[in-house]
């Protein structure tokens, strides 16, 4: 997959899968996350390691990754994590960041648009997004996304650093906002081509 977008500020960005040559891009663009959005996230991306790790499992069907490039440079990664057995298998895992260089421009809508019909395709019912508590711009973001806070659970996860935080488990639920999504996701394009 692989889509040239305009961003609100008439950049031009790909959208596309992640691939196995993107090893170096990817650490590249997880090193240049400020010190307080690395602190979050759910392994250490900086280390070549557990991102060698990552795009090799690419080639796992519950799992689909895309990234964000401008001028050969990874600047947003979002992932679908599908649980495609048991008593989950309507469910999947939603996973989105964007470098701080490119917030407000449209990028995560542009991103999770492209999540959302992948989930539509693989028939995913509802989206769940695991946060800690101090993401509160994340969890703004999300809830923009159409997720709502279901859960709390105290002192459940560690972050980077070690220090035990409370997971806020949100969910989406694709039937009942796609339309409202839809309609949004064509507003915005409409009124970006406008500026143009």
């Amino acid at each position: 997959m692989e889509k040239t977008v305009k961003l609100k500020d008439g950049t031009k960005a790909t959208i596309r899968s992640l691939n196995v040559n993107d090893v170096e891009k990817s650490l590249a663009f997880f090193r240049n996350l400020p010190p307080e959005q690395r602190l979050y996230l759910r392994v250490d991306v900086t280390d070549p390691v557990i991102v060698e790790r990552r795009i090799k499992n690419l080639g796992l069907t519950d799992i689909k990754r895309i990234v964000a490039e401008v001028e050969g440079e990874i600047v947003a990664d979002a992932g679908l994590e599908l649980r495609p057995h048991g008593w989950e298998r309507h469910l999947a895992d939603f996973r989105l960041i964007v470098s701080p260089d490119y917030n407000g421009k449209g990028l995560g809508m542009l991103m999770a648009e492209e999540l959302y019909e992948m989930a539509l395709k693989e028939n995913v019912e509802e989206m769940i997004v695991e946060i800690m508590a101090p993401q509160e711009n994340a969890k703004t973001i999300f809830e923009r996304l159409g997720f709502r806070q279901d859960t709390i659970i105290k002192n459940f996860v560690k972050d980077i650093d070690g220090k035990k935080q409370d997971l806020i488990l949100m969910r989406c639920n694709l039937g009942e906002i796609w339309d409202k999504l839809e309609t949004y996701f064509k507003e915005t394009e409409n009124r970006d081509m406008h500026d143009a």
